[in-house]
């Protein structure tokens, strides 16, 4: 069962973009444009959450397999509307492993622009949040070298109870800050437990033509490269 939230529903063009995903299948391309589109529509969302008159730093989060698409269509948007000399950016490598019946995502690299960690504005994004394992592994990284004020996470697709699952994993203090833009709600997964039904359609770094999970770890994202490049000084690669 999927339901629409009242970001999807204030936003139709998301709703159908999210809507559409699971139908596009075997068509990288396609599926790439597709998630830059909603990485727009996300960004949108999170832009009627902030106020301009701010100063605070903002650092959108994200993995790798998102970095070229739903982040940088975030990052479009931020910029789009007057926040860019404030969007700082961490992408990270995960790993996703199982150890006596638990489910990892180590992070074996990262890429961390410097930006003024007191106070600041984390925007963590990804695809589609279910368990919230790499959600939590990402966010345990980057609150030990900040204390952000905010902790918006962003997902055109939450699983049912996905918030919950999320704000167990961490103390209160933390999970307090949290607050959330995604566009629908669904409720099921394949009988394998892999994915959520519809979901995003499957497993995102084929969908994406990044190859398996080992593959899409020996990818530079472009996003990465070209800030790396205009901000040489002062981003940190390791």
């Amino acid at each position: 069962m999927r339901t629409f939230t009242d970001f999807s529903k204030k936003d139709p063009v998301a709703q159908k973009l999210v809507d559409e995903l699971h139908t596009i299948q075997n068509n990288p391309p396609k599926y790439r444009d597709q998630m830059l589109q909603i990485g727009r529509h996300l960004g949108a969302g999170i832009v009627s959450k902030l106020e301009k008159s701010d100063t605070l730093d903002i650092c959108v989060v994200c993995t790798v397999e998102d970095a070229d698409f739903l982040g940088r269509g975030l990052i479009e948007e931020l910029e789009k509307d007057g926040f860019g000399e404030r969007v700082h950016f961490v992408c990270l490598w995960n790993d996703k492993i199982r150890q006596d019946g638990v489910s990892l995502s180590p992070i074996g690299r990262q890429y961390k622009e410097d930006f003024n960690t007191k106070d600041s504005i984390f925007i963590m994004v990804k695809s589609i949040i279910s368990g919230a394992c790499v959600v939590k592994t990402n966010l345990t990284r980057v609150v030990s070298f900040a204390q952000p004020s905010r902790i918006i996470v962003a997902s055109p697709v939450m699983l049912l109870g996905a918030e919950q699952r999320l704000a167990k994993e961490f103390p209160l203090d933390i999970s307090s800050k949290f607050e959330y833009v995604h566009f629908v709600t669904d409720t099921e997964k394949d009988k394998d437990g892999e994915n959520v039904l519809p979901g995003i359609g499957g497993s995102l770094y084929e969908l994406l033509g990044l190859g398996n999970q080992h593959e899409k770890n020996r990818y530079v994202p472009a996003i990465v490269k070209e800030r790396r490049k205009k901000f040489y000084t002062e981003a940190a690669s390791a």
